[in-house]
């Protein structure tokens, strides 16, 4: 799909009609249009949104109601009987149809204020062939908006219509639910979803519901059966209707938390001060993990050589005591009285000499023993000695050593200190101005009332799970009693079959949806890497299909929630730049069954790069001809120059407005 032309009419900060015409090229797939700010890109911006929505995109604090689309300048020369018109005309195509969609609205002015009111409405649009010069073919007003959701659809709008400036925020305008619906659209998993519940998940209008109520039975027995299967239905009905509301709830109570943690995140005062507190965290927590690691080493130092450091002056001061009474050592290592009594009793001594009793090697021998304990302390004073001296060399730099532990302990914690009380300071620094306590209090209250909705939610799914259960025996046991006539024969037969359809397309789309998620989240880094060149960071799809960053720290990946607005638009850029390169992908598969491809979709791209540096200019403008047939480009001339985008430019256009007017003028560059 393609936009060939865009026509405003008295639109905002436009008078009279100005046209663009976009380039339609395959090599030149590139239309530019450059102004300095204030002049009116966004106007036109906002043109494609109304023409096929009727919505301009809000500002934050704004509602639609407080956008005038009539221009300032023509309101001023209207009286009170005046009429004049705005309109938009779009024009379309994709590969066999040209689609022109004009949307009109007329108004009259409150005289004598300078306020427009809507006077008459109208939409309408034409299809003619590509091909041929056949005449136009004017499509039903009541299913010109339904035909223009089915080309392109609105909540798709924040993908293909991109505003810059404006979508800092994944959650913008609901985007933020939409983004596993859009996932099964631009991926054709829809179809799946769509025939599902026409057979079976749209309650007593599917097909399986309208096909058990062609099989009838006979008997009490069988009615009862049928009560029961009956009630069945009505209770999974009920749980089906209360998980709905619980899934609105909390859908609500989320949009509040996000509200709360955006008013939050808005009001600090600045992002420097934000990347500090964010830094210091991560700071304080090594330090902590750091004093305590310290802290633990000391105290096993401690525990393994105390009690040798405390005996040293005991024992040194018992072997001088023992050594001075005990006089000088006269015994033999390691010889003991019962070696003695030994050698006595086999009556030869070890050199051979034959021990006679009273001779005097008999003597000596007796001599030797009184030197020995217990009658001697001697050789107990040796070990003793030795065992001293062990202690003390394995102890003797431990005192200096654990010092100098416990002093880097000391100043570790001192650091840790220091690091929390900036950090306290910081976080007063942030708050000084708001006070956060009771939104905080709020954000906690909406988080419980969301886990207590989940509960009631799994314990409401359990139910029905149960009561499939029975609903399979039921009809287990309805099967025998149904009157085995030709018509119930051929009714369940087609039941049957519906049923498993049904499964085969459940499984199908399980399997499809899964390869799509894994291939997505692969993507989606690769094209952030390559237009961030970010090594640091990294974005991933949660389960949830919700859009994370992470970042790189010393134990792995972790989120991050307070993103710059530039992160964030990288973050949404590499997530749009994904899908669509995943929806033009599988069109150029042409698969064989035409109900899973869609049409790609253009890119249209307001203010783009206003909040990103050179360089990523440069790197996402690189992809963007690769992923969409067709790019649009409102943007400011300053940043042109840093996208090296010249060879794809198939149109360009120059929006112009002098000082001393109002309204804005658009002038297509023929030299560019």
């Amino acid at each position: 799909m393609r936009f060939e032309s865009i026509s405003i009419y008295n639109f905002m900060r436009y008078k009279g009609e100005n046209k663009i015409e976009f380039s339609c090229e395959k090599e030149k797939n590139v239309t530019i249009v450059l102004g300095d700010n204030t002049v009116g890109k966004t106007t036109i911006a906002q043109a494609f949104r109304w023409c096929l929505y009727e919505a301009v995109l809000a500002e934050r604090g704004k509602r639609q109601a407080d956008y005038q689309l009539l221009n300032a300048d023509t309101l001023a020369l209207m009286d009170a009987n005046s009429r004049a018109k705005v309109w938009v005309k779009l024009i379309a195509t994709d590969e066999e149809k040209r689609y022109t969609i004009h949307r009109e609205t007329v108004y009259k002015r409150a005289y004598p204020s300078m306020i427009a009111e809507e006077f008459q409405k109208k939409l309408t649009m034409h299809i003619s062939d590509i091909h041929s010069q056949q005449s136009l073919v004017e499509v039903d007003t009541k299913k010109v908006d339904e035909l223009i959701n089915e080309l392109f659809p609105r909540n798709l709008s924040h993908y293909f219509l991109f505003d810059g400036e404006r979508w800092n925020d994944i959650s913008v305008n609901g985007v933020k639910e939409n983004i596993k619906e859009s996932v099964h659209i631009l991926t054709g998993l829809s179809a799946y979803q769509a025939a599902m519940k026409h057979l079976k998940d749209m309650g007593s209008y599917s097909v399986i519901n309208k096909f058990k109520k062609k099989i009838t039975g006979s008997g009490n027995l069988y009615d009862n059966l049928e009560l029961d299967y009956q009630k069945c239905e009505r209770k999974i009905e009920t749980f089906k209707k209360e998980i709905e509301n619980i899934d609105i709830n909390i859908s609500n109570y989320n949009k509040k938390c996000e509200e709360i943690q955006e008013y939050l995140e808005i009001n600090r005062n600045t992002e420097t001060l934000q990347t500090q507190y964010r830094q210091l965290g991560i700071v304080r927590k090594s330090q902590k993990e750091r004093c305590m690691s310290e802290y633990k080493m000391l105290v096993n130092e401690f525990s393994d050589k105390a009690y040798m450091m405390f005996a040293e002056p005991m024992m040194q001061a018992s072997v001088e005591l023992v050594k001075s009474v005990a006089g000088e050592r006269r015994d033999i290592p390691h010889m003991r009285q019962a070696t003695i009594d030994h050698i006595i009793k086999g009556g030869r001594c070890i050199c051979g000499t034959v021990l006679i009793p009273g001779s005097k090697e008999w003597n000596s021998l007796l001599e030797q023993k009184d030197y020995l304990p217990p009658a001697d302390i001697g050789s107990l004073l040796g070990e003793f000695e030795r065992t001293a001296t062990r202690w003390h060399n394995r102890v003797k730099n431990t005192s200096k050593e654990m010092r100098e532990t416990a002093g880097q302990i000391d100043e570790c914690i001192r650091n840790y200190e220091d690091t929390c009380n900036e950090y306290v300071n910081l976080e007063q620094r942030l708050d000084e101005h708001i006070d956060f306590a009771e939104q905080r209090k709020k954000l906690k209250n909406y988080q419980r009332n969301i886990q207590e909705l989940s509960n009631q939610k799994g314990q409401a799914q359990g139910q029905i799970q149960s009561l499939k259960r029975q609903k399979q025996r039921l009809e287990e046991e309805m099967k025998g009693l149904e009157a085995k006539n030709e018509e119930n024969r051929r009714w369940r037969e087609r039941l049957e079959l519906a049923e498993a359809l049904y499964q085969k397309l459940y499984h199908d789309f399980s399997v499809e949806e899964r390869k799509v998620f894994l291939e997505l989240n692969q993507q989606i880094q690769y094209n952030f890497g390559r237009m961030f060149n970010a090594k640091d960071k990294k974005i991933e799809l949660s389960e949830q299909y919700h859009i994370q960053m992470l970042y790189k720290t010393d134990i792995g990946y972790r989120e991050e929630k307070n993103l710059s607005e530039g992160e964030k638009i990288a973050r949404n850029f590499a997530f749009i730049v994904t899908i669509m390169d995943y929806s033009r992908k599988r069109k150029a598969q042409k698969s064989v069954d035409k109900s899973q491809e869609n049409d790609t979709l253009p890119i249209v791209l307001d203010g783009p790069f206003s909040k990103l540096g050179d360089e990523n200019i440069r790197l996402i403008a690189k992809v963007l001809p690769e992923v969409s047939e067709q790019v649009i480009i409102f943007m400011l001339k300053k940043d042109w120059k840093y996208t090296d985008l010249d060879s794809y430019v198939g149109s360009a256009y120059l929006i112009e407005k002098d000082a001393e007017k109002s309204y804005a003028s658009i002038r297509k560059m023929e030299d560019f």
